[in-house]
């Protein structure tokens, strides 16, 4: 890790954690929590007629084999989605050939040296935290902390760090388009119903990013003029590593790393309604789970209330009782929800004791 060394550093490196602190006990935040609980609340009381006995009983006799292979896989698709990340900011990071007194270099000249990326189980943590982040506070702050958090870790700028997690969002939602469309038309193919709201939506999500990337190519720069000069050295800084993140010629094996990923969170869905005992088809299944991260997205903590309504409307939809889809939905949120506030907290107090603690040795006295 590359640590402080002097008063000022430090100063600099908490700040971004006492912002997330700040953002977690916010009034928004609660605000956001009491808005979605009040929604989720509203839609049970007048959309769903949920049998509560039922669905007590569906919890309890959920198969433990089953919810811990769930759990497995869940955790698993974190170390993929680090692996994806480290190749991605390679790319990212990756400097030019050094100059020669010629003004050309020559091509045995190796390039400069840039930042040390970390290894795959530490951008997989990462990831963990930022995503327990995004669980408890609003407006996804925990993205912010994943892009401060490379930097600390890598040496490379904050702006290049968050570029790179833009990067992996817009390949997310590649991702997501490709598993959807196919989970559509295995649907079809065994004449169930498919939700068609749902992949306007994801083509619409595709469409906005397009055009985002478009104007970022060709008018970022000119934009960028207008701004502060801090700012406009920032934002520079932030859309080279998001372009320089998505060089074709490194996109194949990252959005590869991303369907396995996707896929794990698949089968972590699949567990759960194996170990319930719920008959579904795998294209449900595949449908569900992927509008679940979709739903996350909702700036509210975890996407608290929209998830939980969202998921059990389509289940009922795909046609499923009102209790089972519920029971479902919730069962697979504390998974997907309830443990990255547990194990992601624990993981985040822990890496910042550490790091706290070796700050400290380097400090002088």
């Amino acid at each position: 890790m590359n640590e402080a060394t002097t008063p000022g550093q430090d100063a600099g490196t908490i700040a971004p954690v006492e912002q997330f602190r700040k953002r977690v006990f916010s009034p928004a935040t609660l605000i956001a929590t009491v808005v979605a609980g009040t929604v989720l609340a509203l839609v049970l009381w007048r959309a769903f007629d949920i049998d509560w006995s039922q669905f007590w009983e569906n919890a309890r006799k959920i198969s433990p084999v089953s919810y811990l292979l769930a759990v497995v896989s869940y955790y698993a698709s974190f170390w993929f989605r680090g692996w994806r990340w480290r190749l991605i900011a390679k790319q990212a990071f990756r400097q030019p050939p050094a100059a020669t007194g010629t003004g050309n270099a020559p091509a045995d000249v190796p390039p400069a040296k840039g930042p040390r990326v970390p290894g795959s189980t530490t951008l997989g943590g990462i990831i963990l935290m930022g995503w327990f982040a995004n669980s408890v506070a609003f407006l996804r702050i925990g993205d912010v902390y994943r892009g401060w958090a490379l930097a600390k870790e890598s040496g490379a700028g904050a702006g290049e760090s968050l570029g790179t997690v833009l990067a992996e969002r817009v390949q997310d939602m590649f991702a997501v388009l490709i598993l959807i469309l196919v989970a559509a038309i295995w649907m079809t193919s065994t004449g169930a119903d498919v939700p068609v709201v749902v992949v306007v939506v994801a083509f619409a999500l595709i469409g906005l990013v397009v055009v985002m990337l478009v104007v970022m190519r060709f008018f970022g720069l000119r934009l960028a003029k207008r701004l502060p000069q801090r700012f406009e050295k920032m934002y520079c800084s932030f859309q080279k590593g998001t372009l320089q993140s998505l060089n074709p010629r490194g996109l194949p094996p990252q959005l590869a790393l991303g369907i396995v990923g996707w896929l794990l969170e698949i089968a972590r869905f699949y567990f759960v309604a194996h170990g319930l005992g719920v008959e579904i088809s795998f294209g449900v299944i595949m449908l569900v789970a992927l509008v679940n991260a979709m739903l996350t997205t909702i700036p509210t903590p975890g996407g608290f209330g929209f998830v939980e309504s969202g998921l059990t409307g389509l289940l009922i939809f795909v046609g499923l009782d009102h209790t089972t889809a519920f029971s479902l939905a919730l069962v697979d949120r504390t998974i997907s929800w309830v443990s990255v506030v547990v194990i992601g907290g624990l993981l985040f107090a822990f890496w910042h004791l550490v790091r706290d603690k070796k700050r400290s040795r380097t400090l002088p006295h």
